[in-house]
């Protein structure tokens, strides 16, 4: 049985994710405001500046105030404009009244209700941080669980600018993982310390292997960016802080959604409520 169980280990340590690059089609454009249409076509200079991947996508559209009184009638627009990339403020809507620990009814819905990704710009509607002289030359990908998230990967570097560099980069929760630690702890079978070791080890090395497949694939058919990679175990809101502050980062993109719940993905909210200052790419 031991010798079974021995067998079955390497095999699994041998399997790998098997990572696909695909160029993410952008052609369509929605610029979500609640502005004027002078304002919103302002924005929309200074987007094609700070991302001149999408610069030249076929249909930028705009949606403002008069065009949507409710989040049902945002989302039926939404649905009819068929658009691949919508663009907004945090607290759409909701000038008089400024959550500090949400990104509004609009956005909560809006990340949840549609597929589409959602570039949440930096500051908030009521105090937004300028894009002007801004590149997004420096892109990082996050992720608690990032082997076999290759939409995620590809939609970074869609928005890497040409000779622009992007990280691949995985935080292992610290809580979650002393959690099962000490549960392991409290049956003798097991050498407890022995096996901090090892699942530490082993789960930062699947993450690593996986971004190790992804980065030899995307430079033989990627864009031509630099790639590199950064695994860790930590707290996510303060590992991904610092990281993005070490590396300058301009863009940020994270997954929104969590497998049979309805709200967002508790460490892209924390994200997305508390790092004002750089833009995020939701998907």
């Amino acid at each position: 049985m031991h010798q079974i169980d021995e067998f079955e280990s390497r095999f699994r340590r041998a399997e790998r994710e098997a990572y696909v690059f695909a160029d993410v089609p952008i052609d369509s454009v929605l610029l979500l405001t609640d502005g004027s249409r002078d304002e919103a076509n302002a924005l929309r200079s200074s987007l094609a500046s700070f991302l001149p991947r999408i610069a030249t996508a076929a249909s930028w559209r705009i949606l403002s105030t008069d065009d949507y009184h409710n989040v049902g009638e945002l989302l039926e627009r939404i649905d009819a404009e068929q658009t691949d990339l919508v663009i907004t403020y945090r607290h759409l809507q909701e000038q008089s009244f400024v959550p500090q620990h949400s990104l509004g009814v609009y956005l909560d819905v809006l990340t949840q209700a549609t597929a589409i990704p959602v570039l949440l710009l930096p500051g908030t509607l009521a105090e937004p941080i300028s894009l002007t002289d801004r590149v997004s030359q420096r892109v990082m990908v996050v992720a608690d669980h990032i082997a076999g998230d290759a939409r995620l990967i590809n939609y970074g570097a869609r928005m890497c600018t040409v000779g622009g560099t992007m990280w691949l980069c995985h935080v292992e929760d610290d809580a979650v993982f002393e959690h099962y630690i000490r549960a392991i702890e409290r049956i003798p079978e097991i050498d407890s310390d022995q096996a901090r070791v090892l699942i530490g080890a082993q789960l930062e090395k699947d993450a690593a292997n996986y971004i190790e497949t992804c980065i030899g694939v995307l430079k033989e058919v990627g864009p031509n960016v630099a790639y590199h990679a950064d695994v860790t175990r930590g707290h996510h809101l303060t590992a991904y802080r610092q990281l993005i502050d070490e590396h300058a980062i301009d863009l940020v993109v994270a997954n929104t959604k969590d497998e049979d719940q309805l709200a967002m993905h508790g460490m892209t909210y924390s994200l997305s409520v508390e790092m004002l200052d750089v833009p995020l790419l939701l998907l």
